[in-house]
This record gives C-alpha cells, sequence and structure tokens, in this order.
C-alpha cells in the first residue's frame, strides 16, 4: 500500500506495518492509525506518521537511548518512545519524559500515558549543557 506525507513524500508500507492507537494522541485524539518509519537520513529518530493525516508525524528517540534507566512497570514486551521536539538547533531540541509512546508489536497497538511524576521532565534537552538529573 501507499500513503503520502508532507515531510517523506510517498511512502509504501504494508498492512502488517499498521499501528492502532485506540485513544489517539495527546492533542491528535482523532487520529487512530500510523505507522513507524525508520528513515535513515533522521537516525537515530523515528518517525511516528499518521495515515489519517498526512501533516502529521512524530519524531521519536527509543527511551533506552534518551535515559538508559528508564522503566515503566509491565513495559517488558512494549517498546518505549519519548516524542522529540526538534528545534532549529539540535542543541535547543527535547524530548517528553512524562508522555512516553508505548508500543505493543505482538498486537500492533500503541498508546500514549501520562506519567504524574514530577522527575520527569516534558522538555527533557537531548544535549544538556551539564550533566542533569532527569527530572531537570
Amino acid at each position: 500500500m501507499k500513503f503520502s506525507n508532507w515531510q517523506f513524500g510517498e511512502l509504501e508500507y504494508e498492512e502488517h506495518h499498521v499501528l492502532t492507537f485506540p485513544s489517539g494522541i495527546i492533542g491528535f485524539e482523532q487520529l487512530h492509525t500510523f505507522v513507524l518509519v525508520n528513515y535513515e537520513d533522521t537516525e537515530p529518530f523515528r518517525w511516528l506518521i499518521s495515515l489519517q493525516d498526512q501533516t502529521v508525524s512524530f519524531p521519536l528517540l527509543e527511551a533506552s537511548r534518551v535515559v538508559p534507566d528508564y522503566t515503566l512497570p509491565d513495559d517488558q514486551s512494549r517498546e518505549v518512545f519519548f516524542i522529540a521536539c526538534l528545534s532549529s538547533t539540535i542543541e535547543e531540541s527535547t524530548v517528553n519524559l512524562r508522555s512516553p509512546i508505548l508500543i505493543d508489536n505482538a498486537v500492533r497497538e500503541g498508546k500514549q500515558i501520562i506519567i504524574e511524576n514530577e522527575l520527569y521532565s516534558m522538555q527533557f534537552p537531548l544535549f544538556p549543557s551539564a550533566p542533569q538529573p532527569v527530572g531537570t
């Protein structure tokens, strides 16, 4: 199957690559079908791209790349990602530690959760100028 995305142009996918987000993504609750794309030019970022709205795509980073000891209860069978907020310079870019994306590949389902823990920042710098604890 093919679809078009404003950022990547025409892309192909197979039906078994589709991820369903029953509750959508925060702020995009009306969107429920996505594909996770690995785009070589933007590694290590992966892209969660909506199949319903060609203007919606989210840059993701695997949680372990940002915070090696980041764990959630009962996440053994799920991949955990953070949505990145990419700025004009990579040094100003951040990730949201408080609202991770969980993907269960066994059932091809995803969800975004909100962690009510002030220790996790919503704007955690990807490249802090000085070492910082996770909660800053």
